[in-house]
């Protein structure tokens, strides 16, 4: 089976890697992705970017993760930020508890 998936990945690298054509190309082009030697791995991220762009949370997810800003992998002990807006509430409504 692990061979059979060797071949798979292999495969798929390859196909990923191959140069657009020159309609598929242009068709980036006019959408305003000014692309220099666009390949099909190209054509994927932008495919995927359009379904993030529309809201698509899985595909939101999956670029997050791509580009090294997957939050839910994020390891233990990193950074807090505290923000203290309570202070600011309480001069602003005066304690009138609203």
């Amino acid at each position: 089976m692990k061979e059979n998936d060797k071949f798979f990945k292999t495969t798929l690298k390859s196909l990923l890697n191959e140069r657009l054509s020159q309609a598929e190309a242009q068709s980036l082009k006019d959408e305003g992705f000014g692309l220099k030697h666009p390949t099909r791995k190209t054509a994927v991220m932008i495919a995927l970017y359009k379904k993030a762009a529309g809201g698509d949370l899985s595909a939101i997810k999956e670029l997050r993760g791509i580009i090294g800003e997957n939050r839910e992998d994020a390891p233990a002990g990193g950074t807090v930020v505290i923000v203290d807006d309570i202070g600011k509430q309480a001069v602003t409504n005066r304690g009138t508890g609203v």
